[in-house]
């Protein structure tokens, strides 16, 4: 739902539908799109285990992907937990913890532009794979057309630490 600033409803009572696709979408992630509209990621059961999909919405609440939105990563395994923050240019960073190479969680990312469109490797890219699980992924944008990606990770065992990446 869009509200605006004296806080009256702009779109279809009770929102506009983002995704009703069969199963459980959850939690929504979501930025502005820079162009009086959104970006919204989710993780998506409709194939019975977690992946991740994203759907844009312009400033009159009409989708501009295909409906119930576009398959960010469908790998085998988990994927869960999506962050996002758009690149400036009508699209999104879209970073998740990802399950598919065993039971320990790794760091994906993907680059969508505004057609949602991903511009790298199919189901994203690796940011970090190192043992034992590396989870929570959180993103910024780096200011220069990049993004920062962090991340808790278990790779020494015992301790948590912190790790960052620049993509």
């Amino acid at each position: 739902q869009r509200i605006n600033a004296a806080g009256l409803v702009q779109w279809t009572a009770n929102g506009v539908a983002i995704c009703t696709a069969i199963a459980e979408q959850e939690p929504p992630s979501i930025v502005s799109d820079g162009l009086n509209g959104a970006i919204i990621t989710w993780e998506d059961a409709r194939t019975n285990f977690a992946d991740i999909y994203a759907q844009r919405i312009n400033a009159l609440g009409i989708v501009q992907w295909v409906a119930d939105g576009v398959a960010i990563c469908t790998a085998s395994g988990y994927q869960r937990v999506p962050m996002i923050i758009p690149n400036g240019l009508g699209g999104a960073y879209i970073a998740w913890d990802d399950s598919r190479n065993g039971v320990n969680y790794d760091i994906y990312a993907q680059l969508v532009n505004a057609a949602g469109v991903a511009q790298w490797t199919t189901d994203g890219i690796a940011v970090c794979v190192a043992a034992d699980h590396q989870n929570a992924a959180s993103i910024i944008t780096d200011g220069t057309g990049g993004a920062i990606v962090a991340w808790i990770d278990n790779r020494n065992g015992i301790n948590r630490d912190i790790y960052a990446q620049r993509i």
